[in-house]
C-alpha cells in the first residue's frame, strides 16, 4: 500500500487532562525526550511519500495496548 494510518503526538502540557481517546506515552518511550499525548481522534492516512523521518517507535507492548484501547474508544469498537 502506498499510504499509512498515522496517530498524531503532542507534547504534554503541565496540567492537562488525559481524555479516553488519548494515550499519555512517558518521555523514555518510543523516542520521545518529553512526556506526550497520542491522539487516538486524529487518524491520519498519508501517502508513504510525504513523511520525512522517522522519529520513534512504541515497543512497549502495555503502551501498544493503551493506544488499541483508546481507538476502540474512538471508532466504537466493543470487544
Amino acid at each position: 500500500m502506498p499510504v499509512v494510518n498515522v496517530l498524531p503526538v503532542t507534547s504534554k502540557k503541565p496540567g492537562r487532562r488525559i481524555y479516553p481517546n488519548e494515550v499519555l506515552i512517558p518521555a523514555e518511550i518510543g523516542g520521545l525526550d518529553r512526556e506526550s499525548i497520542v491522539l487516538c481522534y486524529q487518524i491520519r492516512t498519508p501517502d508513504k511519500r510525504c513523511l520525512i523521518r522517522k522519529i520513534g517507535k512504541i515497543e512497549d507492548l502495555e503502551v501498544q495496548q493503551k493506544i488499541i484501547d483508546a481507538l476502540c474508544f474512538q471508532l466504537g469498537i466493543i470487544i
